[in-house]
């Protein structure tokens, strides 16, 4: 069954997202003598793609798509021939051959948001996950064209292949600028609450049960949480944990979400809770220790290292472990789990300056400078792509605590 939302992209409807991406990359229109055609070459084009259009907007497809495939056998560059041919492929469920010829866009203009956006959602629904990740993640950062239809639909899969993934805060994220878009149907909703109780798509609990109840209702308070609507949010998470006190990942969800509202004797409240329900539950461990960071280390020392014993493969465990022994006066034990998450995490500038720190603190000057200097190219570097970060590719479900703690600026 093809998980869609109110929101599917028609061949008409694609055409009216094509006029900005024709205008973009008209650069790349050949014409004529200029690309070394002959005159009757030239003009078996002109009339191949006079009737492909006609076929096209008479809505005659199939005939319209050997046109146009005719036309693009004459004229390989032709990138607005390409994108209609892919439209009407794509509108016709013909995934594979929408997905060939959105990829020849790819190649003729990869700077174009919008190309990346169609060429993953058909690799969606042909099952291909990673790489309809990629592209989707792709056009993220390219930036769509002004489609606001467009960009809702990539949004969306783009949240479920996250959650596929079980990059459950990344998914979090994703599907969070759909609620701040306002857009609060059943599917997104769900999405969020799914997203919230660390659960994935082929997990979710059956339609009708009182977990689909509970996973709904969790999506409503993610949503009002996005456009700070604090006070009914919170509501329906009390509500839920009256309701359903043993119910997985709800507790730590309401944590989380009372971080937001920075609550944190509360938030740990309830990440305690969750532990008593669990007591391997990782993520509310390295919640806890992550904000007791610097308030009460020594209590955030015992959680991080608790939690490192249940997963060592985890490499933000070791981040936070370094951290924390770092600020408990442990620069030497501090040191070797810092090194696990820089291995883990190149790109990090943050365990580069708190790695310097320790470096420096037992003597090590060559290695604390070559640290400190890492730490300042990465914290000025303009970060144009998204990359495997600390952050994005930590455990599934960190996203309160931790965050607010990777956030702190440090200076070397």
């Amino acid at each position: 069954m093809k998980p869609r939302i109110s929101l599917r992209l028609s061949f008409r409807e694609a055409r009216r997202s094509a006029i900005c991406f024709l205008f973009l990359c008209s650069r790349l229109l050949p014409c004529g003598a200029a690309c070394g055609q002959s005159r009757s070459t030239s003009s078996s084009f002109a009339t191949l793609s006079q009737r492909a259009a006609e076929a096209r907007d008479a809505n005659r497809l199939e005939e319209a798509a050997t046109l146009y495939t005719k036309a693009l056998a004459l004229r390989p560059k032709w990138t607005e021939g390409w994108w209609s041919l892919a439209t009407i492929e794509y509108d016709q469920d013909q995934y594979a051959k929408a997905a060939l010829a959105f990829q020849k866009l790819v190649t003729l203009d990869p700077a174009n948001g919008t190309v990346h956006a169609m060429l993953g959602l058909c690799q969606f629904e042909l099952g291909k996950d990673a790489l309809a990740l990629q592209s989707l993640l792709k056009a993220e950062q390219l930036n769509i064209i002004k489609d606001e239809q467009l960009r809702t639909v990539a949004l969306y899969h783009l949240g479920l292949l996250q959650l596929r993934a079980r990059r459950f805060g990344d998914a979090k994220e994703t599907l969070s600028q759909l609620a701040k878009l306002h857009i609060r149907t059943k599917e997104v909703n769900t999405a969020l609450g799914l997203a919230a109780l660390l659960i994935a798509p082929k997990d979710a609990p059956p339609e009708g049960t009182p977990g689909a109840t509970v996973v709904e209702r969790a999506g409503e308070a993610e949503a009002q949480l996005t456009v700070k609507d604090f006070e009914p949010a919170k509501r329906t998470y009390t509500q839920l944990v009256d309701e359903y006190p043993a119910y997985p990942n709800l507790h730590f969800a309401f944590g989380r979400l009372l971080l937001e509202t920075n609550e944190t004797d509360q938030a740990v409240e309830q990440f305690q809770l969750e532990l008593k329900r669990d007591p391997e539950h990782v993520n509310s461990m390295l919640e806890i220790a992550s904000v007791r960071y610097q308030v009460d280390s020594e209590e955030g020392l015992h959680y991080a290292e608790e939690a490192l014993k249940l997963s060592p493969r985890l490499p933000f465990a070791h981040y936070l472990v370094g951290l924390l022994r770092l600020d408990t006066g442990n620069a030497a034990g501090a040191i070797p789990e810092l090194e696990i998450a820089e291995k883990a995490f190149p790109n990090e500038s943050r365990v580069y300056f708190s790695l310097g720190s320790a470096y420096a603190r037992v003597g090590r000057k060559a290695e604390a400078a070559k640290a400190r200097a890492e730490f300042a190219r990465l914290n000025a570097q303009e970060v144009k792509q998204q990359r495997a970060t600390l952050y994005s590719e930590r455990s599934p479900g960190l996203a309160g605590g931790q965050q607010t703690l990777g956030q702190r600026n440090p200076q070397p």
